[in-house]
């Protein structure tokens, strides 16, 4: 089912001040990731290009920044309500490490079905040994949007906290700390492309950025099994059901949430859309260049930036951001292997 939601043109509650306080509330619990620029890819794209390795960051991916933040402004009574999500993967990770740091409460997480068993391994290990009683593991449904609906229904039956994957301005607000530390480490970025699924993190980043320099470009790039993003922002209306096709861009696989939304439509240069073929070819590129070993999704900036006529960059500052690394070894060989 496809559902567009027209919202009127308002100014946005959500202001840069909040990824300022997000920053000094998290700053001790993740890691300030290094921003590497790349020789090879810039030969290869005729950019100059940065790669801001969040696939470094702890839990293997971005989201942490997010879940952390939001954990830390809810009430200690909201917290021990219980906290419930819906994910394909890294939110889930990233929702279980915060909840370890804040007591942990009892923790409910729905995946999809054919979640990638190796961020299932990685939510198991978020709780400290023989103490993993808190966390529960649900999986329901083929996709992310079928898992959310259950998750949120679940959330209401048992009167516990929903910890939104993109659409909550304390998620916004951790996830654009992002932003801020790529300004700070390169002021003059001319384009930082930004992985779109819900729209939490490409809003952060927007948010912190265009703050700081309203000359930078900030685009984001999703797959063309879920173009929620894409067609919001082309028709002006949010999106935030979509039909879903299948991709190797599981984490990017959604709709686009209303928050992000009116966020970025006053900030977001453009979305590109990509195909799996053209995300394979990028993770190729990311080992052979760079002995990367990223999730699809991680790689839909650069799978656009090789695509002929989809970008004109050349000469350019440009930062991809690299948001996660949790991919299983077998999968990841068998995806570039193309078998």
């Amino acid at each position: 089912m496809q559902t567009a939601t027209e919202l009127p043109m308002t100014k946005t509650p959500f202001t840069p001040l909040e990824i300022w306080q997000a920053r000094k509330r998290i700053g001790g619990a993740i890691l300030r990731t290094p921003l590497v620029h790349s020789p090879a890819l810039s030969r290869r794209t005729g950019c100059q290009i940065y790669l801001k390795m969040e696939c470094w960051q702890r839990c293997g991916c971005f989201k942490v920044r997010g879940a952390i933040n939001m954990l830390a402004s809810l009430s200690p009574a909201e917290r021990e309500r219980g906290l419930v999500t819906a994910s394909s993967g890294n939110h889930a990770i990233a929702v279980a490490h915060a909840s370890s740091r804040f007591g942990r409460p009892p923790t409910t997480l729905f995946l999809p079905e054919g979640a990638d068993p190796s961020k299932v391994d990685k939510i198991k290990l978020q709780a400290p040994a023989g103490k993993d009683a808190h966390l529960q593991i649900v999986f329901h449904g083929q996709n992310y949007l079928e898992a959310y609906e259950r998750a949120r229904h679940f959330a209401r039956e048992n009167g516990a906290t929903y910890v939104h994957s993109h659409a909550h301005p304390a998620i916004i607000a951790g996830q654009g700390t992002i932003g801020l530390e790529i300004m700070a480490d390169l002021p003059d970025v001319d384009a930082v492309l930004v992985p779109v699924g819900g729209g939490g993190l490409i809003s952060g980043v927007a948010t912190a950025a265009r703050a700081i320099s309203d000359r930078v470009a900030i685009i984001g790039v999703e797959p063309t099994a879920a173009p929620a993003a894409y067609r919001s922002l082309r028709d002006g209306v949010c999106y935030e059901t979509i039909e879903i096709e299948p991709s190797l861009a599981d984490g990017l696989l959604g709709g686009f949430g209303r928050l992000p939304f009116e966020i970025c439509r006053d900030l977001v240069r453009e979305i590109q859309l990509v195909t799996d073929e053209e995300i394979v070819a990028a993770m190729r590129v990311f080992q052979q260049d760079e002995q990367l070993m990223v999730e699809a999704a991680s790689s839909v900036g650069l799978a656009a930036l090789l695509s002929d006529g989809k970008l004109a960059l050349a000469g350019q500052k440009v930062v991809l951001v690299i948001t996660s690394r949790n991919i299983d070894a077998e999968k990841f060989n068998r995806i570039i292997q193309g078998s």
